[in-house]
């Protein structure tokens, strides 16, 4: 098993470019996540998980962010009993699988700004949350991150077990998560809580990491639809509500037109609940001085 103490460590004399009479500069950034157990508990409820996380006492999975141009040399380790994969769609897909306390190494380049999810493509894996975002470029904004994740206390036990091998009709969550948090520790989360100032140009990345479509409304703001992997017809659309599939991942556009203190929730009911009572689960908010 390899475990690695960089973390983000950028050198930036690997690349150096000159076009047009301008130097601009590109760096290799190394990265280690850890695939590792975990759980997720309100109250009554706890559900077992799986996360990518960037060391071994973190209870989220990572969120990496890149500079356009950036190279991203990344080594994965999995500490779970099961084998996995690093998947990111479209980019790493062959020779990826993580075996039992083993690891991989990759090189990832990208070539288009936005937001990406990386993932475990093993039902178990990317059933029980282990799924987590890249943000390539956009380095000059602020860049904020919503990872969606609902689950059952009592499927979550026969998945992790290898008793069931699909999400069930009659599928009925009991915790609703953002970052693998609810309401109210999201207002304590700095990648969730949206703040900034009028006039602002402000990226939300929401990726969908659960078992179900979640639909999504702003007060106070609508925000323009930038990119969506799966409902490719609200590119460009300016909204205040929108759904967000299973496994989407989208990058929205936030200019605030005017300040306060404003909600941004999922408008399914019972997904802003904890243990049944409001407010709580997947309810975010949005700070915005003048």
């Amino acid at each position: 098993m390899y475990i690695w103490n960089m973390r983000k460590i950028k050198f930036l004399i690997a690349f150096i470019f000159i076009s047009l009479g301008k130097s601009s500069f590109s760096a290799i950034v190394y990265d280690t996540l850890y695939l590792l157990q975990n759980s997720l508990s309100t109250g009554a409820y706890t559900i077992q998980t799986r996360i990518f996380a960037s060391s071994l006492t973190d209870t989220t999975n990572a969120i990496i962010e890149l500079d356009e141009g950036d190279v991203l040399q990344l080594h994965v380790v999995n500490l779970d009993t099961l084998e996995h994969t690093f998947t990111i769609d479209g980019i790493v897909e062959n020779n990826n699988l993580l075996n039992p306390n083993g690891g991989g190494d990759f090189t990832i380049t990208f070539t288009e700004k936005g937001p990406y999810r990386y993932y475990s493509d093993k039902f178990y894996g990317k059933s029980l949350g282990a799924s987590g975002i890249i943000m390539y470029g956009y380095e000059n904004h602020a860049r904020f991150y919503w990872n969606l994740f609902e689950q059952s206390t009592p499927l979550t036990q026969d998945i992790a077990s290898l008793n069931q091998m699909s999400i069930p009709i009659d599928y009925q969550p009991d915790i609703f998560s953002i970052n693998m948090k609810v309401h109210p520790d999201l207002n304590f989360d700095a990648k969730a809580k949206v703040t900034g100032n009028v006039g602002d140009t402000i990226y939300i990345t929401i990726l969908n990491s659960g078992n179900m479509e979640h639909p999504f409304h702003f007060h106070g703001y609508h925000v323009k639809i930038l990119k969506a992997s799966q409902n490719t017809k609200y590119t460009n659309w300016i909204k205040d509500s929108f759904g967000i599939a299973k496994g989407e991942i989208m990058l929205l556009e936030l200019i605030p037109n005017q300040p306060g203190i404003f909600p941004v929730h999922n408008h399914n009911l019972i997904t802003i609940t904890t243990n049944g009572v409001y407010p709580g689960g997947m309810l975010n908010i949005i700070e915005i001085q003048p």
